[in-house]
């Protein structure tokens, strides 16, 4: 604020270039001091050396609330790789922000490395489709906004040896050659240019040295100059080259007399900025929790949303944390476990479903089952002749169905554990389950079958058709079972964590995470 008075609700409403005003540059030989500011859309990304509490988490902060006071949320996205010691927590509640991660969330990580690519992918699109070559000539072209995407990461080195490290560097590799024209920009910090490879480093116009314990890795960041061992060693002063190799202080993020006195008055701004922003703020990357409760599933506006168009809710979206569903509109689902207890409370949720849809419900089940507690208005067989006897209804039904044209959802079929059920069944009702797999959901009987692996040695047709299931739910390894055929096949396929199934849709195979242990 000393250097340069800025009233954020003001600079909100204009846009302007992302420019970082990171300290005071001393210049001697002009015998002056000047304010030390870097654009971002014309000098790209900024990298900064420093040994450990020289200040180099502090340059984050400086950077990232310079550019929030000046930006608003509509027009500047920034992302926290907060590999250090915790210091940029407190600018995760910045409207800005659209998410910060931490060393050990693998999984965030890897899925922030999908997200970023695919916007890069999109924001070279949109610029080919106006045939346009930078951001700002799309801006002016079309009138449309683009936020300016701004990626701060405190200790690179961290990452050593992380399952991401290389897929991260690779993302870095592609924003430092391509991020310039695109609004896409990077400022990190390292301990040492060594823990960089030259093919990354070379590409950062400004790279910028706090004190080393060694003075010839400043002079390989900077050039030769006697200021590499003249330079006092006060936290937040660094080498810069420009025209020369000036001395620059860097400020501070606000103003304060000591470390608990900024990060209190940090708190502070960062909640005031949070405050004065009332629109759109940028999405962060989607998560799945941890354990998935059936009271937090059922409670979630987007599966009432699913309900809402005819669909049952199976779990949710790995990759974007949405809820997905059985679109009854596509046929049958199968869905193939290897526990007893999962078959039961899978059938309890199915018909729950089924109910909410104001669906008539039946359960076909074996004499020995663990199915309890259901809703009142189910329907359950598990007496081998009342198997029978709804079967023969079932193709009467049909065939008064097909013959009057009807085709309106009106039945849900739940059949649980399949291999057993077959071995109860005579001939012909094999045939009529078989025909009501195959062609129930043309006369609005739909059927979610359950059932083992093991299902693949039964020669029976009511078995052989559920391998022509084009929606199916699979609560075991792809490897593990040859009932449905997978097109996109994992082949080196990791055990499948807690609650993690895939939904194969068409052949293509996706994450989900259900409720069901």
């Amino acid at each position: 604020d000393e250097l340069d008075k800025v009233v954020p609700i003001e600079a909100w409403q204009k846009r302007t270039a992302p420019n970082v005003l990171i300290g005071v540059a001393d210049i001697p030989q002009a015998q002056k001091q000047e304010a030390v500011a870097i654009d971002l859309s014309k000098d790209g990304n900024i990298l900064l050396y420093g040994s450990p509490g020289t200040g180099k988490t502090t340059f984050l902060q400086t950077a990232a609330m310079d550019l929030a006071r000046k930006q608003s949320p509509e027009n500047l996205t920034m992302y926290l790789l907060d590999f250090g010691t915790n210091g940029l927590a407190p600018l995760t509640q910045l409207p800005h922000v659209a998410d910060s991660l931490l060393l050990d969330q693998t999984e965030k990580i890897q899925k922030f490395i999908r997200i970023i690519n695919r916007e890069l992918d999109r924001r070279k699109k949109l610029l080919s489709e106006h045939g346009v070559g930078t951001i700002a000539l799309y801006r002016e072209v079309t009138g449309k906004q683009e936020p300016t995407m701004v990626i701060l990461m405190d200790s690179y080195e961290s990452m050593k040896d992380e399952p991401y490290e290389t897929d991260l560097f690779k993302l870095f590799m592609r924003i430092s050659r391509e991020g310039l024209s695109i609004g896409v920009h990077l400022i990190i910090t390292a301990s040492r240019q060594n823990n960089l490879r030259a093919q990354l480093y070379s590409n950062f116009k400004h790279q910028l040295t706090l004190p080393q314990n060694d003075i010839s890795e400043v002079r390989g960041i900077v050039g030769a100059t006697p200021l590499a061992s003249t330079m006092e060693d006060i936290k937040g002063r660094a080498l810069m080259k420009r025209d020369e190799v000036d001395v620059v202080q860097f400020a501070l993020p606000v103003a304060g007399d000591n470390d608990i006195q900024i990060i209190n008055n940090l708190r502070d701004q960062v909640q005031s900025l949070k405050e004065m922003w009332t629109g759109r703020t940028p999405a962060g990357i989607p998560m799945v929790p941890d354990e998935l409760t059936e009271a937090a599933f059922y409670g979630r506006e987007d599966v009432a949303a699913l309900l809402d168009k005819g669909e049952i809710p199976v779990g949710l979206d790995m990759e974007t944390a949405k809820a997905m569903g059985w679109n009854v509109k596509r046929g049958h689902l199968a869905y193939i476990l290897e526990k007893e207890e999962q078959m039961s409370q899978i059938t309890k949720h199915l018909a729950s479903m089924s109910v909410k849809l104001r669906k008539k419900t039946i359960i076909l089940a074996p004499e020995y089952h663990q199915i309890n507690n259901i809703d009142s208005s189910v329907t359950l067989i598990s007496d081998k002749e009342k198997l029978h006897e709804m079967i023969q209804t079932i193709s009467v039904k049909m065939d008064d169905r097909f013959a009057e044209n009807e085709t309106d959802y009106t039945t849900t079929f739940i059949v649980y554990n399949l291999s057993e059920i077959v071995d109860l069944l005579n001939d012909e009702d094999i045939r009529i389950l078989a025909k009501l797999f195959e062609k129930g959901h043309q006369v609005g009987f739909l059927t979610a079958v359950i059932a083992t692996p093991g299902l693949v040695r039964k020669i029976d047709i009511a078995s052989k058709a559920i391998r022509n299931y084009k929606q199916a739910i699979l609560a075991v390894r792809q490897n593990d079972q040859q009932l449905i055929n997978i097109l996109n096949k994992t082949l080196r396929e990791p055990v499948l964590p807690k609650q993690v199934n895939y939904f194969v849709i068409d052949g293509i195979a996706q994450t989900i995470k259900g409720f069901i242990d």
